[in-house]
This record gives structure tokens, C-alpha cells and sequence, in this order.
């Protein structure tokens, strides 16, 4: 039994490498067949954390180091349109940090060098480890606002197993008129989109209202023609050649810090 771990029963040991403790009277019942109390006063008995209790404790504190560091809000998404590849509750940049704060503690007991060099590549004395750059700028969290959310973010809302075609490009003429918003298109009349045809296609806009998001129809049986179409707040929007097919989906997710609040007219001041 030198240096295996024991297995914890709740009643009294009876059997080779059991053990129980009394916190009551602080003790420690072991049982070892064939031994005696000489030999078993002679033993050194050591109590630890067992791995996988300790890398779950590290990982989590390696997650308040990053909350703290970069003291802006981390929040998990579980809507799995915005999961990303990789199907993860949090962003890929946090994970990869705190994989390397955690790798860099559990090493650190064993090789003080090594440590210090994994834990550079997430805080570096140089500024430059990912969590510098997350925290200065470089990395944007999924909720954040960024250029590219500005702009809307295309997504697919559901569609048929059949449908080819998709927004392939908004257009925007300055940030979007709104904080955020999901704007669904909608394919009001299904049919197939192509060069040298007239358009059977149509589609609908709907944006937000005081009651929640997709209430309020702003497009209504829009002929898709391949140019850039009115879409919502601004932005145009234009369609991919393709097959449509009646009730597709596709959202584009505007959020946007610089919302315009009014509008300046050039004037002038007699006295």
C-alpha cells in the first residue's frame, strides 16, 4: 500500500486499504490486515487532493484571475448559433488563457522554469501573453461590440434542405441606427434566383419593437433582384444567386455603441 491512494468508507474500515476519518475526535481509522499497532504507529500517513479535484480548483481560479485582470464582463452563451465551431460555452480566446494559467500552477511545484514559461505566454512581462491582448484590445468577447457587429453579423435562422442561396453582403453607409437588434429575412415566395430571369423570389424585413425582437414588418414582399435592397436601419442589403424556398430565415445581429441621436442641419444667425 506505500503510496496508493486509499478508498474512503463511511462506516468502519474492514477491508485492505480502507479508511475513514472521525472529524468528531480527529482521527483516523485505517485498516490494514496482518498489521500491528507498532507497525501501524510506525507508518507515515500523508492526506491529499487527488487530481482531478485539484486541476477543477485550479481552473477555477485561473478564471478570477481573468475576471479581475481584464475587469470588463464574461459571459457564457449558450445559444449554440453563437458557440462557434467549437461548440464551447465561452470563447476560445478564454479557454486557451486559462488552459495556460492552469497548465502553469500544476507544473510550477515540479519545474519553476517551465511554469514561468507558460504562464509568459498568457501574462507577459512584455505586455504581449493573450491575456494582455484581450485585456488591451486585440481579442473582442462574442457580446462585445466590434467593427464586424457594426456592420451585422449574418446568420442562418433555419432554412430548407433544398436552399442554395443567402445574404451575401450588408452594406452600411455609417454605424447602424440602433444599439442592437436581430433583423430577420424571411423569404416571403420561394423560387430559384439567377442571371437572365426575372426574380420569382420576395422577401420580408422585420426588426424590434417596444414589445421584443422580430414584431415589426419594415419589407414587405421585397422582389429580390441582386442589386443592394433596403434592409433595416440604414443598412442594404444583397442576395446571393441561389434556390429559395418559402420561409427561410437568415438574421443579422446589429450592435453598435455610436447610435445616432439626432441629426444637424446647416442653418444661419441673423442679428
Amino acid at each position: 500500500m506505500d503510496g496508493a491512494e486509499q478508498t474512503y468508507v463511511s462506516d468502519t474500515p474492514n477491508a485492505m486499504n480502507e479508511f475513514a476519518y472521525q472529524s468528531a475526535s480527529d482521527r483516523l481509522d485505517v485498516y490494514i490486515g496482518g498489521s500491528s499497532v507498532a507497525d501501524m504507529n510506525s507508518r507515515n500517513w500523508e492526506e491529499s487532493m487527488d487530481f482531478s479535484t485539484l486541476k477543477t480548483a485550479v481552473v477555477n481560479e485561473s478564471s478570477d484571475l481573468i475576471r479581475s485582470y481584464i475587469n470588463r464582463p464574461i459571459y457564457r452563451r449558450k445559444n449554440a448559433d453563437l458557440q462557434g465551431a467549437s461548440s464551447r460555452d465561452y470563447d476560445f480566446i478564454l479557454v486557451r488563457i486559462n488552459a495556460l494559467l492552469a497548465a502553469a500552477d500544476l507544473v510550477r511545484r515540479f519545474d519553476e522554469e517551465k511554469a514561468d514559461e507558460i504562464y509568459a505566454k498568457a501574462l507577459s512581462p512584455d505586455g504581449d501573453g493573450l491575456l494582455d491582448r484581450l485585456k488591451r484590445g486585440d481579442f473582442a468577447l462574442w457580446h462585445e461590440t466590434t467593427n464586424r457587429s457594426e456592420d451585422g453579423i449574418v446568420q442562418v435562422v433555419s432554412i430548407n434542405g433544398s436552399t442554395t442561396g443567402y445574404p451575401r453582403d450588408i452594406k452600411m453607409y455609417g454605424p447602424p441606427n440602433v444599439d442592437y437588434d436581430e433583423v430577420r429575412l424571411v423569404i416571403e415566395t420561394g423560387g430559384t434566383f439567377a442571371p437572365g430571369v426575372s426574380s420569382p423570389v420576395k422577401f420580408d424585413v422585420y426588426v424590434k419593437n417596444d414589445n421584443g425582437l422580430r414584431m415589426q414588418k419594415v419589407v414587405d414582399a421585397e422582389t429580390m433582384n441582386g442589386s443592394y435592397q433596403t434592409m433595416a436601419y440604414g443598412a442594404m442589403v444583397a442576395w446571393q444567386p441561389g434556390v429559395y424556398v418559402a420561409s427561410d430565415e437568415f438574421s443579422v445581429i446589429f450592435q453598435s455603441s455610436d447610435v445616432a441621436i439626432g441629426s444637424v442641419k446647416s442653418s444661419q444667425i441673423y442679428r
